[in-house]
């Protein structure tokens, strides 16, 4: 059922999607009494995310077309309401999100530095909502490897761009004695995976989703020789884009549950859309589309 209405890009679908969002907010909203109601925003934020989210997918042709990629960035974006994801991260999500935009567009050839810079000030801004987002500063780099590498002023760049938002921090900082470059920097905090002995019970979700996003990475490796020369660069930004994700899961296991898990959701998206387009069963395209539904209504479930 799924996997035939989601076959194809229609308005209708963003529709759904943007109802699907407005009622799961506010019925949860509703439902638990310590949220508050100026956490509707969260609407606008995922949204916006969700837009950006489905731009990239096809302006970058990472899917045939289709919304197999709204359909499950939307419903495991949804369950930051069980993981209770400070809106700051998710703010932290869009930014990226841009500047992810941004490093894809590198394919076209024109505004290199523009773009560049663009996409590194992003990550700078979201790095300053949420501090892990700098492990995503590695995108910018295999970017330039992959597309640009050969003058060195594109790698000069991410550098300067860099520098510019240091300069706002530290003018910021100055002026309004907030401290935020202090206080970022003492944010950066680990918590090993392996020295966690007991896992609470909603953190199985998230054993679940980081199992599924490996298991999707093993096969976006072995198939990237397959893949169109053209479109390949492509595909390994979104496998490094999730080793990032891993990475944050086994160095800081609390951050990751707290949200940092969110960044797996488009590189997991486009991984679950390709197997459904590639698989000829229909009970197993069905599976996969209702992986996102179980694994958000187990985080509610063991809230």
């Amino acid at each position: 059922m799924l996997s035939t209405f989601f076959s194809t890009s229609r308005p209708v679908h963003y529709l759904m999607v943007f109802i699907i969002v407005v009622l799961t907010v506010l019925i949860t909203i509703l439902w638990d009494p310590q949220r508050q109601w100026w956490e509707l925003i969260a609407i606008l934020i995922l949204s916006g995310s969700l837009a950006l989210v489905e731009f990239i997918v096809s302006k970058n042709d990472l899917t045939p077309s289709s919304s197999y990629v709204l359909w499950c960035a939307t419903i495991l974006s949804l369950t930051y309401l069980a993981f209770k994801v400070p809106l700051h991260i998710m703010v932290a999500l869009f930014f990226v999100l841009l500047a992810i935009r941004r490093l894809l567009s590198l394919k076209t050839g024109h505004s290199i530095i523009k773009k560049i810079f663009d996409a590194t000030f992003w990550i700078a801004i979201a790095t300053v909502f949420y501090h892990w987002s700098a492990l995503l500063y590695l995108l910018v780099f295999v970017s330039i490897f992959l597309y640009v590498r050969n003058d060195f002023r594109h790698w000069a760049t991410p550098f300067i761009a860099l520098g510019c938002v240091w300069v706002l921090l530290f003018t910021y900082d100055y002026v309004w004695e907030n401290h935020v470059i202090s206080s970022l920097w003492d944010s950066y905090k680990t918590s090993y995976l392996w020295e966690y002995t007991v896992f609470q019970s909603q953190e199985i979700i998230l054993f679940f989703l980081i199992i599924f996003s490996v298991f999707g990475l093993f096969i976006y490796l072995t198939k990237l020789i397959d893949i169109q020369q053209s479109v390949r660069p492509r595909f390994t930004i979104m496998t490094f884009m999730g080793l990032c994700g891993i990475a944050l899961f086994l160095i800081d296991f609390e951050s990751f549950c707290n949200g940092g898990y969110l960044f797996l959701i488009l590189p997991l998206s486009v991984f679950i859309a390709r197997a459904v387009h590639a698989i000829n069963h229909k009970i197993f395209k069905e599976i996969l589309l209702w992986i996102p539904v179980l694994l958000l209504l187990g985080s509610f479930l063991l809230y």
